[in-house]
């Protein structure tokens, strides 16, 4: 049983065989890990030296079994017992020998130091089982874990621990990082191989227990021995199972996600064809010691110290490519990965945007992205980039322009504002304005001029060199007042009162009253349409598509197709007769036909949606002919004159009655119906 704790040079298997060369021939370089380098330590003998673990600052504990002086042999592995030794880590290696008082009796001494409480956890051999013995009358030790107080180099106060036992082995002990957690080889039956690995916790009283088996993932039916618990959570230890290099290898693992992740061989140059075992790394993880009787050592078992350094493993990266501007993924992207020593790489992103790669050796590389319609980009990739997204942002390779056109006084948006870009081709394209006052376009990488036929203020000039981050160019511009506003004169020989002007785009109303000379000046916003009512009629003048100096004739420069609404002609109901009420307004008409001689219109008569279609427009038809008989009495001639009655037909609403007779309006909007209109027919 105890065989199982005695190191022994076990054959490697055929299948692994292919992969090394032994009896001193160097190992294929494809098996090397290139993140770690191996030398010998001065400290080794042409006995056997093992099992380093770490004591204190700037040194190790390890066992040896060089002492000339010991008379006892161990009979089982016909050599000397070992002790426990102290090497001082710096220049001179000094091994400090005399100090040291503790004798492990054991072939196979291992130990663990917790520097929190100067404790020693170490095994060593018992003898108490007399009856067990071997085919040649030999008494088999057994292997048991002490623990000691260990101060001044001297063990004091050595204790078994609880979890031994009589009928199997326990040994080589290691410790986590917050000395909780007690992990150990034992030969105890119920186990998967011949030594497996537990962990035993500690319990508010100090003493160990719950002890559990690591399972399957990590022992084999092999012998897994020498755990070693690094501070990062990684557990080290040695196992002959199928598939390593050699007798003894050292493996990795690590508990995530509620279980240990698959051992990994650290391959050579840590493993080799013989055993390789104690493995130990510091908390920076980068410098440690393991022990090995491979070729060209000083005794049988030698002390090796290593040096980690991650940048140079091979690490996997993911190459992200977005747009500059939607930040979304940018597929089939040519990505050409060039590294030091290596042949160029070409591939393509897939539709997230993303490539994978593996970068061998902890080698530094540039990738090029290139993609039509972008502009080429790149990115270095670096050991710091390990298992890492490394994001790269494509700008267009088009010029994307934002133009804003804003009033200078309020700051209000310019709508409607016709701005010309032209290129160096002196191809011209021209682009209005939307409610925001803004322009958004994508133009061939080139330089343009800005301009604007309606506004001078609008001049500059944009290409490729004025985009942001984004790939995006912006130009705002301030339009003064003057040149946002049309000065319309209008003569005012058809008023007779103040003038309500209404911009029908906002709704805002404004009261103006004419000069002595009885003119009126309205300043008109460009682009507009007003309502312009004053006493007797009401007209509409647009400013669409003018300019500033553009001239536009007032409302009582009459055209064909003029009309307006003759305000306060009221009927009695269901009745045309013309009251007096209604008189002023007819007179103020007649007024306007005499000072106008070549004036012909029709004189319309529209009712709202109440009573029937037919009876609204027989109605209608009278009072248009009552109106007009008024008006002909006054002197107008009627062939200047045309009635006509369209009842209901031409609503300027929404209050409909038909088909039933019904609607949802008030008073007031069915009255906006109720109204007389003229319209010019000739002048």
């Amino acid at each position: 049983m105890n065989k199982n704790f005695s190191r022994t040079n076990l054959l490697l298997p055929i299948s692994i065989l292919a992969l090394v060369f032994i009896a001193g021939e160097k190992l294929n370089a494809q098996n090397l890990n290139p993140a770690y380098r191996v030398e010998p330590m001065s400290i080794n003998t042409s006995k056997s030296d093992y099992a380093p673990a770490f004591f204190g600052d700037g040194k190790i504990i390890f066992s040896s079994n060089r002492s000339k002086s010991d008379a006892v042999y161990d009979k089982w592995n016909q050599g000397k017992y070992s002790k426990l030794y102290v090497a001082i880590l710096d220049s001179t290696m000094q091994t400090d020998k005399a100090k040291v008082k503790l004798k492990c009796k054991s072939y196979s001494c291992g130990a663990t130091y917790n520097k929190t409480n100067n404790e020693l956890l170490f095994s060593a051999e018992s003898f108490k089982k007399k009856n067990l013995v071997d085919q040649n009358g030999t008494k088999l030790p057994y292997q048991q874990l002490y623990s000691a107080s260990f101060t001044e180099n001297k063990a004091a106060s050595i204790t078994p621990l609880t979890i031994n036992n009589a009928t199997f082995s326990s040994a080589q002990p290691a410790l986590s990082k917050d000395g909780k957690t007690l992990y150990f080889a034992s030969d105890k039956t119920g186990g998967i191989g011949g030594t497996d690995l537990y962990a035993a916790t500690k319990d508010a009283n100090g003493n160990w227990g719950d002890v559990k088996n690591l399972g399957a993932e990590i022992n084999s039916a092999n012998d897994e021995k020498f755990p070693f618990m690094a501070d990062d959570g990684t557990l080290y230890f040695s196992s002959n199972k199928a598939g390593g290099l050699g007798g003894l290898d050292v493996y990795k693992t690590k508990f995530t996600g509620g279980k240990w992740t698959k051992p990994e061989n650290l391959i050579a140059p840590i493993n080799s064809a013989q055993d390789d075992f104690t493995f130990i790394i510091d908390e920076k993880n980068k410098t440690g010691f393991f022990s090995s009787n491979r070729e060209g050592g000083m005794g049988e078992d030698d002390i090796y110290k290593f040096t980690y350094d991650e940048t140079k493993l091979d690490y996997k990266v993911t190459v992200r490519v977005v747009d500059a501007g939607t930040q979304k993924p940018v597929a089939e992207v040519t990505l050409a990965l060039d590294c030091k020593n290596m042949d160029p790489m070409n591939s393509l992103t897939n539709e997230k945007g993303e490539k994978d790669f593996m970068i061998k050796g902890g080698k530094t590389c540039n990738v090029v992205t290139m993609m039509p319609g972008y502009k080429d980009g790149s990115a270095d990739i670096t050991p710091k980039n390990r298992n890492g997204v490394i994001l790269v942002s494509l700008t267009p390779d088009v010029l994307k322009l934002k133009i804003t056109v804003k009033e200078k006084l309020t700051g209000l948006a310019v709508r409607d504002a016709s701005v010309s870009l032209t290129g160096s081709d002196n191809v011209s394209q021209t682009l209005t304005t939307d409610e925001r006052g803004m322009i958004e376009t994508t133009l061939p990488p080139a330089a343009y001029n800005i301009s604007s036929s309606n506004y001078p203020s609008i001049v500059a000039s944009v290409n490729g060199n004025d985009v942001d981050a984004t790939g995006v160019a912006y130009r705002e511009f301030q339009i003064p007042r003057e040149e946002l506003m049309i000065n319309v004169p209008i003569t005012a020989d058809c008023f007779t009162s103040t003038v309500t002007v209404t911009d029908l785009k906002t709704g805002a109303k404004a009261l103006v009253r004419p000069n002595a000379k009885g003119e009126v000046h309205l300043d008109l916003r460009l682009n507009g349409i007003y309502l312009i009512e004053h006493h007797g009629r009401a007209d509409t003048i647009s400013t669409v598509g003018l300019s500033p100096d553009s001239q536009i004739e007032g409302p009582c420069k009459f055209h064909v197709g003029q009309t307006w609404v003759i305000r306060n002609i009221y009927y009695d109901f269901g009745k045309w007769t013309i009251r007096k009420d209604a008189t002023a307004e007819l007179d103020n008409l007649v007024r306007i036909m005499k000072e106008n001689p070549t004036l012909q219109i029709e004189l319309s008569s529209h009712t709202d949606c109440r009573a029937s279609a037919r009876f609204n427009m027989i109605l209608s038809a009278r009072r248009a002919r009552a109106a007009v008989e008024y008006i002909t009495k006054k002197g107008i001639k009627q062939r200047r004159i045309l009635a006509a009655g369209y009842g209901e037909s031409r609503l300027v609403n929404e209050c409909h009655c038909e088909p039933k007779n019904d609607s949802n309006c008030n008073d007031p909007q069915h009255q906006n119906n109720r109204r007389t209109e003229v319209k010019v027919l000739h002048y």
